[in-house]
């Protein structure tokens, strides 16, 4: 990498919110172009005060829960305020979603409707076919982002700043896709270490061209006759590349959202031949692993504090519920390996490796990985997050004790599927979450998601009762918190594909509520919350299913 230019925290920060606003802009674009074309939009803009949820309901005849998603997206935005009369709710236009109406959702339409289905072959149409469907429309678009989409400017703040955050949604519905394209090509990689000819890349010229443009209009490259290279701001960008994975692996459900919103609900997630229909995998895959190296240096801390300890006191093993590719447990592997006492007695005490995922095809990965990490001691199997039960016995089949082992899970609570609560009485609990939750397009009361992940969390403590559980976890906002903060947090994006995609995102005080409710007691030497605000959306904690007794 060249010697990079440096930038102030302050100009990091601007960075970042640039990204945070793409994110947003890949799933508030069809949202709000889905309700403008049902007519809800106009409803609001026609009505001074609050229009009540089931009004809304009935005159688009939604499907309550993904409805429920898209009103809260619009009011994380700050555009929509939620108002609650006794059991009813209504929602209404702030100032700034009235500006937004006005403007934003024929531009949103239109750039969502003409670019997002090339763009889920975006990857395609630079490096592996011909680009010409691509260059036409990709042409236009970039000249209308470097036109600022033609959207003046405008004296009043409140408008000025409507106008400017639907200009980097717009964008974002661009960059998203081409910087995703570019760093899983290398090439965002190679320009990160310096100035690349033109010529020497294996891509299609005229849509690549199209491309560098769009980004020399972001500020993040600079453009030669016949090279190229990255700007400061450029290069801070390209760094965190990764964090745009996530949000483009969900393009799929963006394509569906009228369906998801409008139609059939109970549309397939997973096709013939067993991949997911609303999430591109591999791409959430890549995207994730960038942007989790920071949380899995802490994880170590607490792999490196266990395996030090007297070997009585120790875990036979690893167990990921949930494992993936198996790159998690290859990494702890080494970890116990190289920087624990553990990892230097491992020929008489191995270390016994266990990945256990419902998926068959990161099955398959898993078990690649560990055997090319030549890990000796594994075994990966089908897992489902909701028995632990059945771990523990396909565990007593191998030959092993559940309770032997350390748990640990990355971002997988929320992915949970949602088991209908039994001998539940609606109302027992107040709800603390603010969240939107659906199943199937059914809306799910938040006071039932914390009944439910309280149960869920509950029937894992028999299990991890020994050596104790990890979880990373992700976490929603209040919307008028997500409003407030919309250049600082990714949050946006989050409660649209998770949303959605029947995930059930909850506020770290709320779950950390609902774990203590489950017997469940978290280690205070561990507990990290990134950012280390209220702003926080991930977590770690260290839980034990009982008062946590540090070793002598």
């Amino acid at each position: 990498m060249v010697a990079e230019e440096s930038l102030s925290p302050a100009e990091k920060a601007g960075v970042r919110a640039v990204v945070f606003n793409h994110l947003a802009g890949l799933l508030v674009a069809p949202t709000v172009s889905a309700l403008w074309e049902r007519g809800a939009l106009e409803v609001f803009a026609a009505r001074p005060g609050p229009v009540e949820f089931d009004e809304i309901l009935a005159l688009t005849h939604a499907n309550r829960g993904y409805l429920r998603v898209a009103l809260r997206l619009l009011a994380s935005c700050g555009w929509l305020r939620l108002v609650q009369t006794g059991e009813s709710t209504a929602y209404a236009l702030t100032r700034e979603g009235r500006v937004a109406v006005t403007l934003a959702p024929p531009l949103y339409s239109e750039v969502s409707s003409y670019f997002l289905p090339k763009a889920l072959f975006l990857e395609d149409y630079l490096f592996r076919q011909s680009d010409e469907p691509l260059v036409p429309v990709l042409r236009e678009l970039v000249q209308r982002s470097k036109d600022r989409w033609r959207i003046g400017a405008h004296e009043d703040p409140v408008v000025a700043d409507v106008r400017e955050r639907v200009r980097r949604h717009l964008d974002g519905l661009l960059v998203g896709p081409v910087m995703v394209a570019l760093a899983r090509s290398e090439i965002a990689a190679d320009l990160d270490r310096g100035p690349i000819d033109l010529a020497a890349l294996s891509a299609q010229r005229p849509s690549l061209g199209c491309v560098f443009d769009l980004l020399a209009a972001q500020g993040w490259v600079r453009l030669g006759k016949e090279s190229v290279e990255l700007t400061p701001c450029g290069r801070y960008a390209a760094q965190i590349a990764s964090a745009y994975g996530v949000t483009v692996s969900y393009l799929p459900l963006c394509m569906v959202l009228n369906t998801l919103l409008f139609g059939n609900p109970r549309i397939p997630r997973v096709d013939e031949n067993g991949f997911e229909t609303l999430v591109n995998r591999a791409m959430n895959v890549w995207g994730s692993g960038g942007a989790h190296a920071t949380y899995f240096k802490k994880v170590d801390e607490i792999i490196v504090e266990i395996f030090n300890r007297p070997l009585a006191l120790q875990p036979r093993g690893i167990c990921d519920m949930g494992c993936g590719d198996g790159t998690l447990l290859a990494h702890l592997y080494s970890v116990v390996k190289t920087r624990t006492a553990r990892g230097r007695d491992l020929d008489r005490h191995p270390l016994i490796v266990v990945g256990a995922d419902y998926n068959k095809v990161a099955r398959r990965a898993s078990k690649q990985t560990l055997r090319r990490n030549g890990i000796p001691v594994f075994h990966v199997i089908h897992g489902d997050i909701n028995r632990p039960a059945q771990l523990a016995g396909d565990l007593e089949e191998l030959g092993h004790d559940v309770h032997d082992l350390l748990h640990i899970r990355s971002f997988l609570d929320h992915n949970r599927a949602y088991v209908a609560l039994a001998n539940y009485v609606r109302g027992t609990r107040a709800a603390r979450s603010s969240g939107a939750f659906a199943n199937l397009g059914e809306e799910i009361p938040a006071e039932e998601v914390e009944e439910n992940l309280v149960r869920h969390l509950r029937r894992w403590a028999p299990y991890i009762s020994r050596f104790g559980l990890i979880v990373l976890e992700l976490h929603t906002l209040p919307p008028d918190l997500t409003a407030a903060n919309l250049d600082r947090t990714p949050a946006v994006a989050y409660d649209g594909t998770h949303g959605y995609s029947d995930q059930y995102l909850v506020e770290l005080p709320v779950f950390l509520d609902c774990a203590r409710e489950a017997g469940l007691t978290a280690d205070p030497r561990f507990d990290c919350r990134f950012p280390s605000s209220e702003l926080a959306t991930v977590s770690l904690n260290f839980f034990a299913a009982a008062p946590f007794e540090r070793p002598a």
